[in-house]
C-alpha cells in the first residue's frame, strides 16, 4: 500500500492534471451542447464552453494540485490562458480535419486533446503552475547535525534545503557557527537549490564560506553593516540576496527593500536559533499584509518555524522550511510528502 501511495505522491502532478483535464473536457462538451441544444451560433457555443472548461481546470489544479499562493493566481491565470488558447486553436485546427472525416465533435475534441496533452502539461509546469507551494529541509550550520545521515534519510524529496547560521549577536547561548559546512551540504545535494539565512548583527563575515556553495542568502534588516553594501557582496557573487524578518522584529523594517529584493523570509517562532518551537499564529496577519503589498507580484515569501501538516494549510505563501517535523519525525520523507501537499498526503 505505501508503495503504491507513494508512486501516486511521485507522479501526482501529473495524474491529477490529467484527471482535472477529462473533467474539464467533460463540462466543455456538456456546456457545448447546451448551447448548441438552445441554438446557439457555432462559434459562441464553442468559445463560451472553451472558457467554461479553462477555468474548470484551471480552478481544480489551484486548489487540489499546485496550492499556488492567492497573489500569484492571476498571473497564473495569464498564462494558462495563453497555453490553453494556443493549444485549443492548434488543436480546433486538426480536429476540422478529422471532423470532415465523419467523426463525432466529442470524439475528436478528446482525440486531439489526448496528443497534445504532454506538451501542454510540460508548458504549464514551466508558466502556469510554477510556483506552487515548495518545502525545504532546515539544517543548522553548528557542527551537531550529522549532514550525512539527513541525506540518508530524506535523500532528494525536499524542494530545497535551507541552511540556519545563528551566531552570538542573535543568540548569546548558540554553538559555535561552522559556515563552511554549506560546502559539505553542497556536495550532498549538488542539484537542489540551497539557501541561508543568517542570524547575526554582522553577516558579511560569514560570507565568505557561504557565497561558493548556495543560491540565495538571507539576511535581517536591522543589522550592524550597510545592508546596501551586504547586498551588493552577495549579488555581485552571483547569489540571490534576500531579507529576513521575525516576530521580534518589526514587519516594516522590510519594506524600504521589497522593491529590490525578490526573496523574504519570515519566522513564526519568538525565538530566532532555538528548533522545535511553535509555530506563532501572530504571523498570520503579517502574510496576509504581505500579500496586499504593491509589489507582491514581484517577490517570493518563505516561512520558516514550527511548520507541521496543520499549520501549513493557513499559509499562503510559495515555500515553507522545517526542521524538526521533518528530521524527528520516525518517517521524514512522508512528513515532507504532507508539508508538499498542505497536508493532504494521508488522503492518499
Amino acid at each position: 500500500m505505501y508503495s503504491f501511495n507513494y508512486f501516486f505522491y511521485r507522479y501526482r502532478f501529473l495524474l491529477l492534471y490529467a484527471v482535472f483535464g477529462i473533467i474539464s473536457l467533460f463540462t466543455e462538451l456538456l456546456v457545448a451542447r447546451a448551447f448548441i441544444s438552445f441554438n446557439f451560433p457555432s462559434y459562441l457555443s464553442i468559445l463560451f464552453s472553451f472558457v467554461v472548461g479553462l477555468l474548470t481546470a484551471f480552478g481544480l489544479n489551484i486548489r487540489f494540485n499546485f496550492h499556488i499562493a492567492q497573489p500569484k493566481r492571476q498571473r497564473a491565470l495569464l498564462y494558462f490562458t495563453i497555453i490553453s488558447s494556443i493549444s485549443f486553436l492548434v488543436q480546433y485546427f486538426f480536429r476540422q480535419k478529422l471532423t470532415s472525416f465523419g467523426l463525432p465533435m466529442e470524439l475528436s475534441r478528446f482525440l486531439i486533446a489526448g496528443l497534445f496533452f504532454i506538451i501542454s502539461y510540460l508548458l504549464h509546469r514551466k508558466f502556469s503552475f510554477k510556483e506552487f507551494k515548495k518545502v525545504g529541509v532546515a539544517i543548522y550550520a553548528d557542527g551537531v547535525e550529522d549532514i550525512k545521515l539527513i541525506y540518508d534519510r530524506i535523500s532528494n524529496i525536499s524542494d530545497f534545503i535551507h541552511i540556519d547560521i545563528v551566531d552570538k549577536s542573535f543568540n548569546p547561548t548558540c554553538k559555535d557557527v561552522k559556515a563552511y559546512r554549506a560546502e559539505v551540504v553542497r556536495a550532498y545535494w549538488q542539484k537542489k537549490k540551497i539557501e541561508v539565512h543568517i542570524m547575526s548583527k554582522t553577516p558579511s563575515i560569514w560570507l565568505q564560506d557561504l557565497l561558493p556553495y548556495v543560491d540565495i542568502i538571507y539576511i535581517h534588516a536591522e543589522i550592524d553593516e550597510d545592508i546596501q553594501a551586504v547586498f551588493k557582496t552577495i549579488e555581485n557573487a552571483g547569489v540571490k540576496a534576500g531579507i529576513a524578518v521575525g516576530l521580534n522584529e518589526k514587519l516594516s523594517s522590510i519594506f524600504p527593500y521589497l522593491d529590490q529584493i525578490k526573496y523574504v523570509l519570515l519566522l513564526a517562532i519568538p525565538k530566532p536559533g532555538f528548533s522545535g518551537q511553535k509555530f506563532d499564529m501572530e504571523i498570520l496577519p503579517w502574510i496576509e499584509e504581505l500579500n496586499q503589498h504593491k509589489n507582491r507580484q514581484n517577490f517570493e515569501i518563505c516561512l520558516d518555524g514550527g511548520v507541521n501538516q496543520t499549520t501549513v494549510k493557513y499559509l499562503n505563501v510559495e515555500s515553507v522550511v522545517s526542521g524538526s517535523f521533518i528530521l524527528s519525525a520516525p518517517n521524514p520523507i512522508k512528513n515532507i510528502m504532507l508539508l508538499q501537499t498542505s497536508g493532504e498526503y494521508e488522503k492518499y
